[in-house]
């Protein structure tokens, strides 16, 4: 399966279009994506809700652990907020993998300003099926 169907697919995703999530690069057992927080994405006290850092790392993590070609589900993700950015400020979360096994597998999630200040930190972990992803 060509890495380019992957990505493609991977691109799609319809809930991280409508956050304006972008899946920069992928490859096996990486991925990196990356959204500007908007006004809409703001809480109570005026930083980005940890929902959306959350699914700006989850999609990150979905492209890493799907990049193989094999259905990959979430099994759990911790996430530690480290730090709040701020409205206009453009994140990025990288999903690392640790550990490739037949069926689970482990990654590092972490996400950053364009500066390279670690907003949040995440561990997540995959079971992988037989089923192929396209």
């Amino acid at each position: 399966m060509s890495r380019d169907v992957i990505f493609q697919k991977l691109r799609q995703d319809p809930f991280a279009q409508f956050l304006g999530i972008e899946l920069l690069d992928m490859r096996d057992g990486y991925a990196k994506t990356a959204l500007t927080v908007q006004e809409n994405m703001l809480n109570a006290h005026g930083t980005p809700h940890g929902g959306v850092v959350f699914s700006l790392a989850d999609a990150a993590f979905a492209a890493a652990s799907n990049s193989h070609g094999q259905v990959a589900v979430a099994l759990d993700v911790d996430i530690h907020f480290v730090t709040a950015a701020s409205l206009g400020t453009r994140l990025y979360a990288e999903a690392t993998e640790e550990h490739l096994g037949h069926r689970i597998a482990l990654y590092r999630l972490a996400v950053t300003t364009e500066d390279g200040t670690l907003i949040a930190l995440c561990h997540g972990t995959v079971y992988r099926k037989e089923q192929s992803l396209v």
